[in-house]
C-alpha cells in the first residue's frame, strides 16, 4: 500500500521547516514532500519549484497528494490558485494562518471551487489562533454559564524570528480596533497558574463578528498578545501611535528592517511561551481557566496542528468536504495527549476571578 504524501508548500520557511520536522518525527509513515518558488533547498526530501499564484505550477507537484500544507505566511496571497489545484487533485488543504480577511478569501475560493461536492476538506488557521483556541475551548462547549473567552499568547522572545513573524507582530499596531480604541496602545496584566505577571497588549482575533463555535453556540473572543519579557511588550506599546500611519505597503520593507533587532535581542529572553484561556460569564467573571506552557520549542505549537490533521486523516480520513475548522476533524483529548508527550504542561482548573 502506497505512503499517505504530505505536500508542504514553504517547506524551507521558518514554520514550513518546522512542519516538516514534526511530521517526520511524529507521523514516520507519511511521505513528506516540500515545495517553494526555487525547488531546492531541503537535504531530506525532494522540492518542487512551484507559485502559489501560478495554478499550472501546482498541478504537477500535487499528483498523488493526500494533503496539501501552505505554509507561505504572512498569507498576504490570493488563495484561490492553491484552492482551484487542491480541489481538481482531490487533496485536502490546511494552512497556519491567523488573519479574519484570509479566511474570508479561503472561504470564497473553497465555496467557489465545489470543495464540498469534491469531498475535499478545507481546513484554515491549524496554528495556535484560532485553531489551537477552539479546540481547546471545546472543554467548555456543554457550560451554559460561559458567555465569552479571552486568549492570551505570551510568545518566548528566545525563539528564532521570522521575517513573517515581524510582520504579523507589526502589522496591527496603532490600528482602528471595531468598537473604538486602536490595537495595543494599552497593557493589560494578568496572571497565571505559576503567579507570574504577565503582560499583554489587545490584538485582532481571527474570528467573525458571530464569535468563536463553542459547541452549538458562538461566543465573543477577546485576543491578547505580548512577551516573556515586560520591556518588549512596552516597545511595542510604545511604538504602536508611531506605526499607525505607515501604510500597509510599506510594513514588508519594516518587517525586513527590524529582523536583524529581532535576532539580536534574542539572548536576552527565553523560549518559553504561554498560551492562556479564560471563561467568562455574563458578568466577565472568570469562570475556568486552562494554560499550556512551553518552556522549550513554543514556537513547535503553531505548526502542531498540522501533525493532529495528518493523523486523523491516517486514522480513518477527513471524511467530510469543504470548508471546515481545526475542531471539525481533531478530537480535544487526542490534541492534549500529543501536547503532554511532547513536553508540553497543560493546567486546567481556576476561579471564579477576574483577568
Amino acid at each position: 500500500m502506497p505512503a499517505t504524501t504530505v505536500l508542504v508548500v514553504g517547506a524551507t520557511g521558518e514554520l514550513g521547516q518546522r512542519v516538516c520536522r514534526l511530521l517526520r518525527r511524529w507521523t514516520p509513515k507519511v511521505r513528506v514532500l516540500g515545495a517553494n518558488r526555487s525547488g531546492r533547498g531541503h537535504p531530506d526530501f525532494p522540492v518542487h519549484r512551484v507559485d502559489v499564484a501560478d495554478e499550472s505550477s501546482l498541478a504537477p507537484a500535487l499528483r498523488d497528494v493526500a494533503l496539501v500544507v501552505n505554509a507561505v505566511g504572512p498569507y498576504q496571497h490570493d488563495p484561490a490558485p492553491l484552492v482551484r489545484a487542491c480541489v481538481a487533485a482531490r487533496a485536502h488543504l490546511v494552512d497556519l494562518a491567523d488573519d479574519l480577511a484570509w479566511f474570508g478569501a479561503v472561504a470564497e475560493a473553497a465555496s467557489r471551487a465545489g470543495a464540498a461536492a469534491a469531498g475535499v476538506a478545507v481546513i484554515p488557521g491549524c496554528s495556535t489562533v484560532p485553531g489551537l483556541v477552539a479546540l481547546l475551548a471545546q472543554r467548555w462547549a456543554a457550560r451554559a454559564d460561559v458567555a465569552s473567552l479571552s486568549a492570551w499568547l505570551s510568545l518566548g522572545s528566545g525563539n528564532p524570528p521570522s521575517r513573517g513573524l515581524v510582520a504579523t507582530l507589526l502589522a496591527p499596531l496603532g490600528r482602528p480596533a471595531p468598537g473604538g480604541g486602536r490595537w495595543f496602545t494599552q497593557l493589560v496584566t494578568t496572571t497565571a497558574f505559576d503567579g507570574r505577571r504577565l503582560h499583554f497588549g489587545s490584538w485582532p482575533a481571527p474570528v467573525s463578528e458571530a464569535g468563536l463555535r463553542l459547541g452549538a453556540k458562538r461566543v465573543p473572543l477577546r485576543f491578547y498578545v505580548g512577551f516573556d519579557r515586560a520591556y518588549l511588550t512596552l516597545a511595542l506599546r510604545l511604538a504602536a501611535p508611531l506605526l499607525a500611519g505607515v501604510p500597509s505597503r510599506s510594513l514588508p520593507t519594516l518587517s525586513a528592517a527590524a529582523l536583524p533587532l529581532a535576532r539580536a535581542l534574542r539572548p536576552l529572553g527565553t523560549q518559553r511561551g504561554a498560551l492562556l484561556l479564560h471563561a467568562h460569564d455574563s458578568d466577565g467573571v472568570v469562570r475556568d481557566r486552562a494554560e499550556l506552557h512551553a518552556l522549550a520549542n513554543g514556537l513547535d505549537i503553531p505548526a502542531a496542528p498540522v501533525i493532529w490533521v495528518v493523523q486523523s486523516l491516517l486514522a480513518g480520513g477527513l471524511r467530510d468536504g469543504g470548508l471546515l475548522g481545526l475542531e471539525d476533524v481533531v478530537v480535544p483529548s487526542a490534541a492534549i495527549a500529543w501536547l503532554r508527550e511532547a513536553g508540553y504542561e497543560l493546567r486546567e482548573g481556576g476561579g471564579p476571578g477576574r483577568s
